[in-house]
């Protein structure tokens, strides 16, 4: 065994304590035998040593060795022979060994004892250490531990970002809520302000008609009794009896017909107060006032997109493995869409997957957005557009936004059942790609070029549309997406002209460009997970994958499995099977 250096390493066999001594005492000048070692300061102690190591604060948490575990020496003369990593299985043991083959740590026991390693070829870790640090394997794993750290210092900043914004969202959601609830409380007592008067004004017309009844009432009784007393009075009379009774017949036959026509003329409106039908069906609604709905989950996946132009739709299924680099593809079916009433051939240029089995087409052409049965392949749905639709994305609330770029406009269409128009956006310019993130549109424009954030409104938040020396960023940027790279959200801008995938902030600061010579006139763009990204080539015939972390561009598909001019590729996951699904278009 080897001595501890400097210290006193007698011949022969003999117990621990007689190979190696305190080594805080022994810088004392004192050779005390030690009770115990030190995994973390490498060091032997005695019993005293060792009870104050166990009590000072900034060594009390270190694992000591009591005698009956602890190695039987330490040598440190030279850097190439330092060894302070004991083995599992034989605790007085240093590592000094290391199998390639089972890519295992060793000690001299277990190179001797155990069989496993009989036929390997074991090398000393002394030798292997020299080239070790400068070696592409170290180099590796400390740029993945820095790109990790870095990865988790900015997950944990977007986690504080995100608690941030959840708090606000919190206090913005509880003050919708009462403002919206304080709106109807005015609206109810307005209401209920207008009914009110309205009783009172009905009752006092019906209360003036009565009275106005009553003194008419009153007069006609006045005028009966008093013929009534006259007659009584001339009864004693014959002669003034007969006078008196033909001039009260002419007047109560006047009386009779003023009474009759003043009856039948008069007639009392009564009313009675009748609930609102719309209004009771609040009493039975579970959602009274409104509903709280997840509109983002942040740290969940993002809903899958698909998108895409052309006249038919062609299917490829992913038999082979979830990693899309390594998987094989196979033609499908395709999918027919155009209708029987159209006298044009569709262009798609946009396609979403909704929840469920449909899917929602955009025909640029037929100025109109359709809705695909997928297990039937079969349009069940369609409505016409203000004009030629270019991009879409899905929104909260079985809603979707589509670019209307020779109107300057973006529609609003509601996907519930059937999809419906609801309302429009006018913006400044041609707009064309767009996608949605935290209550916010990012929308692509061409004539002039830029990326725009906006709110749901259209009102311009940021903008950017050249670098620093002024030239122009996204001139013939048709098509982008926002993915979450290591869930920092980023979008994605391609290029037609310049053959690039631009990476932005949500800032709108440029970050990235990716290129590669097997790219050429990129379009559409679909997130299929973290820094992974489905391009369509449309020039080079192509559906490549584009790792974001590694920068590594790879083709799935080319013109040999017959894709010709794809606009945009949709990515759609199934859970069974590890079955993917690839939805490209086609030019026919």
């Amino acid at each position: 065994m080897d001595a501890v250096s400097g210290k006193k390493a007698p011949e022969g066999a003999g117990s621990v304590s007689d190979h190696t001594f305190c080594q805080p005492c022994a810088n004392d000048g004192k050779n005390i035998p030690p009770d115990a070692f030190c995994t973390v300061c490498k060091e032997f102690l005695c019993s005293t040593c060792a009870r104050v190591h166990r009590n000072m604060k900034f060594t009390k948490s270190h694992a000591l060795q009591d005698k009956s575990n602890m190695p039987s020496s330490f040598h440190a003369d030279r850097e190439e022979d330092e060894f302070t990593e004991t083995c599992q299985l034989h605790a007085k043991e240093f590592i000094k060994y290391y199998c390639p083959n089972h890519k295992a740590l060793l000690c001299g026991d277990c190179v001797v004892d155990n069989e496993e390693h009989q036929s390997c070829k074991v090398k000393k870790v002394s030798q292997l250490a020299k080239r070790y640090k400068e070696g592409a394997e170290y180099n590796s794993l400390k740029k993945g531990i820095m790109q990790m750290v870095n990865d988790i210092e900015n997950y944990s900043s977007y986690i504080e970002a995100s608690m941030k914004s959840v708090n606000e969202e919190n206090i913005t959601n509880i003050n919708e809520l009462r403002q919206f609830r304080h709106e109807i409380n005015q609206l109810l007592d307005k209401r209920e302000k207008e009914l009110l008067e309205e009783i009172d004004r009905k009752k006092r017309e019906s209360m003036t008609l009565l009275n106005e009844l009553t003194a008419n009432c009153q007069d006609m009784r006045s005028a009966t009794e008093k013929l009534k007393a006259e007659l009584i009075a001339h009864e004693v009379n014959n002669n003034q009896l007969f006078v008196s009774g033909t001039r009260a017949l002419k007047e109560f036959v006047g009386l009779q017909s003023a009474f009759g026509e003043f009856r039948g003329r008069r007639t009392v409106i009564f009313s009675k107060f009748i609930r609102d039908p719309a209004s009771e069906k609040l009493f039975a609604s579970c959602t009274t006032i409104g509903r709280v709905e997840q509109v983002a989950s942040d740290l969940a996946d993002q809903q899958t997109k698909l998108q895409g132009p052309g006249k038919q739709l062609n299917t490829v299924l992913n038999m082979s493995h979830a990693e899309l680099r390594q998987s094989q593809f196979s033609r499908m079916p395709d999918i027919p869409v155009n209708i029987l009433t159209e006298t044009s051939d569709c262009i798609l240029t946009s396609m979403a997957l909704l929840p469920g089995v449909r899917l929602l087409l955009t025909d640029c052409r037929n100025n109109s957005v359709k809705l695909v049965d997928t297990p039937t392949n079969k349009v069940v749905s369609q409505v016409k557009l203000p004009g030629q639709p270019w991009d879409m994305c899905l929104l909260p609330g079985d809603r979707a936004a589509i670019t209307l770029p020779m109107e300057g406009k973006i529609q609003f269409v509601s996907t519930k059942g059937n999809v419906t128009l609801q309302n429009v956006v006018e913006v400044n310019g041609t707009c064309r790609g767009i996608d949605f993130i935290d209550h916010n549109l990012i929308v692509s424009f061409s004539y002039p070029g830029k990326v725009v954030l906006m709110d749901m409104k259209g009102k311009v938040k940021k903008s950017v549309d050249n670098d620093s020396s002024g030239k122009p960023l996204f001139q013939y940027s048709y098509y982008l997406t926002v993915t979450r790279d290591s869930h920092t959200p980023a979008i994605y801008v391609s290029h037609w002209d310049t053959n690039a995938i631009t990476k932005l902030s949500i800032s709108l600061e440029v970050l990235q460009s990716f290129k590669d010579p097997i790219l050429r006139r990129p379009y559409g763009l679909t997130a299929v997970g973290d820094n992974q990204l489905l391009v369509c080539g449309w020039d080079s015939d192509n559906i490549m994958l584009l790792d974001t972390f590694t920068r590594e561009i790879t083709k799935l598909l080319g013109k040999e499995e017959g894709i010709e001019r794809p606009h945009i590729v949709a990515y759609c996951p199934q859970k069974k099977n590890d079955v993917c699904q690839l939805l490209p278009w086609q030019q026919t």
